[in-house]
């Protein structure tokens, strides 16, 4: 039979604290994240589809960008209206958008960035 010190005999829970803590923080990260990014790739690709179907609709450029922004707000994104751009370039209409998202993480923040441009021809 092995002897066991006395030193080893905690190292098994640590190891197991350790791993739950991380796994804890992994969990409330993409639980925090995650939504943000499915917001902002649905902001997106209501942009391209605007951008896409404007010149079909004939949508002025800022009747475009009015709908990306209610979408925004919709979706509960902090984009600003000076954060959008929109106008008519050859072919159609292209409206950009660059914002941020501060996420609380619980033990810090952190800033997600999105840049965003769609035009006529962007695809899916």
């Amino acid at each position: 039979m092995q002897k066991i010190s006395r030193n080893q005999r905690g190292g098994s829970k640590l190891q197991a604290v350790i791993a739950l803590l991380i796994l804890a923080a992994l969990v409330i990260g993409a639980v925090r994240i995650v939504p943000v990014y499915v917001r902002a790739y649905e902001l997106r690709d209501f942009m391209r589809s605007e951008a896409k179907f404007a010149g079909v609709n004939h949508k002025p450029p800022e009747a475009v960008r009015s709908d990306v922004y209610r979408k925004a707000l919709e979706l509960e994104l902090p984009l600003q209206q000076n954060q959008l751009q929109s106008s008519i370039v050859p072919g159609g209409i292209r409206v950009a958008a660059r914002f941020s998202v501060p996420v609380d993480l619980v033990v810090m923040e952190h800033t997600l960035n999105f840049e965003f441009v769609a035009d006529t021809r962007s695809a899916y």
